[in-house]
């Protein structure tokens, strides 16, 4: 009985003795001041190490069926880290498309170059796209050979990207790659998963879905944060909302599957933003949902695509969102990288565009491709660079191609869909979450 009385004592004459360790005059800990959240998003990095073939006869092969700078990819991606490092962005974003077709070694490789961004003090966020698991299209290339490397399982690369999103997350979807992770106090960043690699086969699917138990966890996560009265901001590789007239009927591969309802359930349920990347293009369209509700798919190009955009947002305690554009416009070796880069993609965009259209289902003579040809290229680069205008002579040719009628009228209408670009502007501006109003900057 001494021994507990004792005890007590010595308890309480320390703990008299820490308390009177904190002055009077020391103020109690502030509560953390809400303070302005600031991101960075660039998308499709297609990243490709030189040491698996940059040249060749097989590598050039490849190349033909392809608009994508992939021989230029490391030093691109170098690049854009290294402006990333010196900016005021505290979160970057990923959405898809981390490597040319992905290859172990690509993966491997670019992580370790996002590991340069979390030394620098940034947190980065990765959610996987189409080429870049379970991809059977995973080669290396020498001379006129050929190889086929390893690719990467859904495992592995929650494993290679552990520390980019999968290890913190607040939650996982445990039938895919979605995950949840906590930016701020008030914050979540959703990350979702509608890539079909578990689905390859010979070639790897193009297009993108959710499945029925990931859409309802999905939407199982905007709920509770909409109880919990957190914001949510989305990332998925994948188009939630059309970005011009035609696309899901031409390109339906580039959008989800269902991304009507999908999309507009999603705004109800409180998802404001979200951010895309998969069709090379710099794009923001607006889905309106019930009651006020609305969703903008902010989507960004590629890095290995003219015009080489990535974007810097960030979010304000006002309830704002302000969206930049920046372009990666030099690059050592290249006298002019600009200049380059458009005529690469000019010239890679002809050859594809004419071989789709002479083959089925379109199966044109060459004299009608040849004029047809330049028209779909330039509805193309218009629509990757964003803030589309037609000029007069284009303007002509698609008249006269919607005049022909049959399969020209088609591929004319389709042209003019990519040079119409709905509200609102694609590069700069500031989208007030209250009212969903836009403010060109």
């Amino acid at each position: 009985m001494k021994k507990t009385f004792l005890l007590i004592l010595m308890l309480a004459v320390i703990m008299q003795s820490m308390n009177s360790c904190k002055k009077e005059s020391d103020p109690d800990p502030e509560p953390e001041t809400p303070s302005d959240l600031q991101m960075a998003v660039f998308s499709d990095p297609h990243y490709h190490d030189p040491t698996l073939g940059i040249s060749g006869e097989a590598f050039d092969a490849y190349l033909m069926q392809d608009r994508k700078m992939i021989a230029q990819s490391k030093p691109i991606i170098e690049s854009v880290i290294q402006n990333l490092k010196k900016s005021s962005a505290s979160v970057i974003l990923i959405p898809g498309d981390l490597t040319k077709d992905g290859e172990k070694m690509n993966h491997e490789k670019f992580a370790a170059l996002l590991a340069e961004l979390e030394s620098a003090g940034k947190r980065v966020f990765v959610i996987p796209g189409n080429h870049d698991i379970n991809n059977p299209q995973s080669f290396s290339y020498s001379g006129s050979a050929t190889t086929l490397i390893p690719t990467v399982s859904a495992a592995e690369f929650s494993t290679i990207y552990a520390q980019f999103g999968y290890n913190e997350a607040l939650y996982r979807d445990p039938n895919s790659l979605g995950y949840v992770v906590t930016l701020n106090a008030n914050t979540w960043l959703l990350a979702m998963d509608g890539c079909r690699y578990n689905e390859n086969g010979a070639v790897s699917i193009t297009g993108g879905k959710f499945s029925d138990v990931s859409y309802l966890w999905i939407k199982e996560k905007l709920t509770e944060a909409k109880n919990k009265n957190i914001k949510v901001i989305g990332m998925v590789h994948h188009g939630l909302v059309e970005h011009y007239p035609g696309q899901s009927i031409m390109f339906a591969e580039y959008l989800l599957e269902n991304w009507q309802t999908t999309s507009a359930e999603l705004a109800d349920l409180g998802l404001q933003i979200v951010f895309t990347g998969h069709y090379h293009a710099q794009d923001i369209a607006k889905k309106d949902g019930a009651n006020g509700h609305f969703l903008f798919d902010i989507e960004t190009g590629s890095l290995v695509t003219w015009p080489v955009p990535y974007r810097t947002v960030t979010f304000t305690t006002t309830n704002k969102l302000v969206v930049s554009t920046s372009h990666l416009t030099t690059l050592t070796g290249y006298p002019d990288f600009e200049a380059f880069s458009r005529t690469y993609l000019q010239q890679g965009m002809d050859t594809l565009v004419k071989l789709q259209l002479m083959y089925p289902p379109y199966s044109l003579p060459y004299e009608q491709t040849a004029m047809i040809a330049p028209l779909v290229v330039s509805g193309f680069i218009a629509h990757y660079h964003g803030d589309e205008v037609i000029d007069p002579i284009t303007q002509g040719g698609v008249d006269a191609l919607i005049g022909m009628g049959g399969t020209a009228a088609l591929l004319g209408m389709s042209i003019q869909g990519m040079f119409s670009d709905p509200a609102p502007v694609d590069q700069n501006l500031e989208i007030d979450l209250t009212t969903g109003n836009i403010t060109p900057k």
